[in-house]
């Protein structure tokens, strides 16, 4: 819901903080990418472009607000994969465009920007972090293994075109059981047994916890997989080596992007890591709920 000029007045006056972030141009995509994602990875936030650092409403003429509604939105669509608010309002007569976006869902967090790197939001200030520190990497001993998890392998098989695909599939194996988690990782050309393979493809993602998907090849097959994934709402991995061209339908969900094995291997572990909690908190929250339902039954 679009608030009003009072509601931004007076988020303005609170000057920068860990949830307001003031731009007086948006020039760099880059830095704009590192407020976006670090305000997703911490609490959610407000940037405002046509604000001084001190608060002071320069505005945008109507031609640059236009552009800078624009860009905004499609730097926004290009990192964020679930809902957020770009649009432009007038403060004291002047132009401004702002974009207003939540904490990431468990689901998709955490964000990078275009070129891997994460970001947190402590006070005004972008704080670049590792993947490896505590907030973006659950270790195994805090996490209590509840169960083996299955995850579905959506991949290119043509290793003719692309030979590294084989190396790509031994470090996503490698990369789950680095994890130190019961998380079992499997790849239809690889089942056992004489079936229909369109038909085996849906049972096999119905029965998995969630999908891991690599575009590298920008394979037809992957592209089916992720739809019926979506579709039947299963969790999902999106990977791709360098240089792959999404198609549309997938380029705004976050992506993976990697240069060989190695590098998709430690990308991989805290998401997998991620995946497992997510699915071990659903579990218990299940189980919660039916065992509340079978106390109030009896």
């Amino acid at each position: 819901m679009k608030q009003s000029e009072a509601f931004f007045l007076d988020l303005i006056s609170k000057g920068e903080n860990e949830m307001i972030e003031f731009k007086i141009r948006l020039l760099n995509q880059h830095d704009i990418a590192k407020v976006l994602t670090a305000f997703a990875n911490t609490t959610g936030g407000y940037l405002f472009i046509g604000i001084g650092d001190k608060g002071e409403i320069i505005g945008l003429s109507d031609e640059e607000a236009l552009v800078t509604l624009t860009r905004l939105n499609n730097i926004c669509s290009s990192i964020l994969p679930y809902p957020f608010e770009v649009d432009k309002i007038s403060i004291k007569g002047r132009k401004i465009v702002y974009v207003e976006i939540e904490k990431a869902p468990l689901a998709v967090e955490y964000l990078s920007t275009g070129n891997g790197e994460f970001y947190i939001r402590k006070g005004p200030k972008n704080i670049k972090v590792k993947t490896e520190t505590k907030l973006f990497s659950v270790g195994a001993n805090e996490i209590k293994p509840k169960g083996e998890i299955i995850g579905f392998v959506a991949m290119s098989f043509r290793d003719e075109e692309e030979p590294s695909l084989i190396d790509f599939f031994r470090s996503m194996l490698r990369s789950a059981k680095r994890t130190k988690l019961p998380i079992k990782l499997k790849r239809i050309d690889l089942a056992e047994g004489d079936f229909e393979i369109s038909q085996q493809i849906m049972i096999e993602i119905k029965n998995a916890n969630f999908v891991l998907a690599d575009f590298t090849l920008n394979p037809h097959n992957v592209y089916f997989e992720v739809g019926f994934a979506r579709g039947v709402e299963k969790p999902i991995i999106q990977t791709a080596k360098k240089g792959t061209p999404l198609q549309f339908d997938v380029r705004n969900w976050k992506t993976l992007f990697y240069r060989n094995a190695t590098e998709l291997e430690e990308l991989l572990i805290p998401r997998l890591k991620e995946i497992y909690k997510s699915m071990t908190n659903q579990f218990d929250m299940n189980n919660s709920k039916y065992n509340k339902t079978l106390s109030n039954n009896e």
